[in-house]
């Protein structure tokens, strides 16, 4: 009985939606993150010392610790570019992350919590290994990690364009 009763109060999940039916949205986040215009409410968890570069099952592990930790998620946007990621807080607008896209060596969504989403950078003066999680609060962890995505390539690509230019 009371089994039931708890089932009905929680929120029906969507039914998964393949990558190539959701195509219009997405491609509106590539053009925006071109235009440095993409942004995303966001859940700050914090971050954590990661002993790899990459891996899904190192930011899922990463998740799972700073969702049960003791502190407080911080409201915040997280703006996208070629760039860089920013993450500004909501209420003090204050710059908490401004990590350049080239220290970022890996992002994904989390297979456990569909709003979760990591990314995996080098941090500039201990060079260790730090792992970013966030929780979107509007949309899919992974739409989030197909916009830093595009932010990867539109990097490359600016790269590759500056290369030729002065080879």
């Amino acid at each position: 009985m009371i089994r039931t009763l708890r089932q009905s109060f929680r929120r029906k999940k969507k039914a998964n939606v393949p990558e190539s039916s959701r195509p219009h949205q997405w491609q509106q986040d590539e053009d925006s993150v071109k235009s440095a215009k993409c942004s995303f409410h966001v859940k700050y968890l914090g971050n954590i010392e990661v002993e790899e570069s990459r891996g899904m099952l190192v930011c899922e592990q990463a998740v799972k610790q700073l969702k049960s930790g003791k502190k407080k998620k911080i409201r915040a946007m997280l703006y996208v570019s070629p760039d860089a990621l920013r993450v500004v807080e909501d209420s003090t607008k204050a710059l908490l992350l401004d990590q350049t896209i080239e220290k970022v060596s890996f992002c994904a969504p989390d297979r456990n919590y569909e709003r979760a989403f990591s990314y995996i950078c080098r941090d500039g003066t201990t060079r260790r290994w730090i792992c970013h999680s966030f929780f979107a609060i509007k949309d899919s962890g992974e739409r989030l990690s197909h916009a830093v995505g595009c932010a990867f390539a539109a990097c490359l690509e600016k790269k590759q364009k500056r290369e030729k230019e002065t080879g």
